[in-house]
């Protein structure tokens, strides 16, 4: 009898340890969305990037020392780098599953298998004053991101960023995304899905060394705000937006003033709202030829001066008197031109 109680206590024993590992790996499969198998590891979480705020706080020490930037796949063995001087825990979990380490002035950030941004990519590299080259390199999957505000603003020796490697379906928000990036040169985001942006306030502002942008087809009819946009980007003299359509923007403000060396632009996709504002819009740009598919001054409502000091358009007396009545082709300062996209 004893034996036979000492069997069936074995048992039970073997079936609550299956029964166990059964709910654990159900639970596992159940838990897709944060955890991930590894063929050499087991279970890892999956490496979840902190949001950029944190990110540009976490590794303040050597925002003013890094000039390169890439992101990487695996993270190497770092025993022999200081945590807080050389190595920084940039997971959103804390958990090491996504680490940057800085070598001299190059900085890798690195997660296994790769790194998933965070729904707010603001700030992520503001301030980085010396970062002249970031590759993302296919590593950094901003799927879920719905925020990019300021995330190279003031990045004032950044000459190359690869960002036709970053997804933007979701981002609404890309607010002085590039401002104060003196020294780039040129930028493509030609492959960019902008269909859900609600605001571009000042994504190129005071680019003073940005000659090109390759903007490609752009969807931006949800967009509400592209006030300061291209402000006092002085050296620009290629934008092409011809399939760039527009349709519930407010507010154009100021979004192609100080463009001192723009001579043409084709706003033939333009849809205007009729509360929009067109205040400065065109000032002191280098302006002669501005193609449109509508009368603007039929449709916008509100008091405005788009062509302060416009010297170079046909007709303009240079003044700050030039307003929304001259927005048209028939006595106005366009031309007209049918939307092609």
């Amino acid at each position: 009898m004893t034996r036979k109680k000492g069997l069936l206590f074995i048992a039970l024993l073997a079936f609550a340890f299956i029964l166990t590992h059964i709910q654990g790996a159900f639970a596992y499969f159940t838990d897709y969305d944060s955890r991930e198998l590894s063929v050499t590891s087991g279970i890892f979480a999956k490496p979840y990037l902190m949001a950029g705020e944190d990110f540009n706080r976490t590794t303040s020490p050597v925002k003013s020392t890094v000039v390169d930037v890439d992101f990487v796949d695996y993270i190497p063995d770092l025993s022999a780098y200081v945590t807080g001087e050389t190595k920084f825990d940039v997971s959103k979990e804390q958990d090491g599953t996504v680490m940057a380490w800085v070598d001299g002035t190059q900085m890798h950030i690195g997660g296994r298998g790769g790194i998933i941004a965070d729904p707010s990519c603001n700030d992520m590299f503001s301030y980085y004053s010396n970062v002249a080259d970031i590759s993302f390199g296919g590593v950094l999957d901003t799927t879920e991101t719905t925020s990019a505000r300021r995330m190279f603003l003031s990045c004032t020796s950044l000459l190359n960023v690869d960002l036709n490697n970053i997804v933007t379906d979701g981002i609404t928000n890309f607010q002085l995304m590039f401002g104060n990036c003196t020294t780039v040169k040129t930028l493509d985001i030609s492959s960019w899905n902008m269909a859900s942006a609600k605001n571009m306030y000042g994504m190129f502002l005071n680019c003073n060394h940005l000659t090109k942008v390759t903007m490609g087809t752009k969807d931006v009819r949800n967009n509400l705000t592209f006030e300061n946009m291209f402000k006092d980007c002085s050296r620009l003299n290629s934008v092409d937006l011809s399939h760039f359509q527009t349709r519930d923007a407010t507010d154009y403000d100021n979004m192609f003033s100080g463009c001192s060396y723009l001579r043409e632009l084709d706003l033939s996709g333009f849809q205007m709202n009729e509360n929009a504002t067109l205040s400065q819009m065109f000032a002191y740009s280098g302006l002669k030829k501005v193609y449109a598919s509508s009368n603007w001054s039929d449709v916008v409502k509100n008091d405005c001066v788009p062509f302060w000091y416009c010297a170079g358009l046909t007709g303009s007396t240079v003044s700050e008197a030039e307003g929304i009545d001259k927005a048209n082709y028939e006595t106005g300062y366009f031309t007209y031109k049918a939307f092609e996209g």
